[in-house]
């Protein structure tokens, strides 16, 4: 699922589910897109725990309330991945700041690349971001 523009936006799709009876039950591995503008990238190697999903989940309901506060989910290897939605005045307006890292191997040595950026959205992209997780947990 997308949320945003073409031109600035945070894709996010499940790749694979840990089984339930498996440890980690629930756990998600999703493949993660990020465009600002001209800046863009993807890593499919993001891993989000199910505790943090439905903590999110609700976080996101309670911004969908109130237009007042933050959500944000962090991957399971940190600083790999962190999405936030938050309200940016007190009129209710919405941005997303997302931040993607990852280590890429060239030559002998690992190399950090990282991509953070954010945009305005519409208050109606938290329903989105509902929906898309709560199909990551069901």
């Amino acid at each position: 699922m997308r949320i945003g523009s073409k031109a600035e936006h945070v894709e996010i799709e499940e790749l694979e589910r840990i089984p339930e009876d498996m440890p980690c039950a629930g756990d998600v591995n999703v493949s993660v897109a990020l465009s600002f503008r001209e800046f863009s990238g993807s890593y499919d190697g993001v891993w989000l725990e199910l505790t943090q999903m439905e903590r999110f989940i609700s976080d996101l309901k309670r911004l969908d309330d109130k237009r007042r506060g933050s959500a944000t989910i962090s991957s399971l290897s940190p600083d790999e991945f962190t999405l936030e939605i938050r309200s940016s005045d007190a009129t209710g307006h919405m941005e997303i700041e997302a931040h993607l890292h990852r280590h890429q191997c060239s030559g002998p040595r690992y190399w950090p690349i990282c991509l953070k950026g954010g945009f305005e959205v519409q208050p109606d992209n938290i329903v989105q971001l509902l929906s898309l997780f709560k199909t990551f947990i069901n």
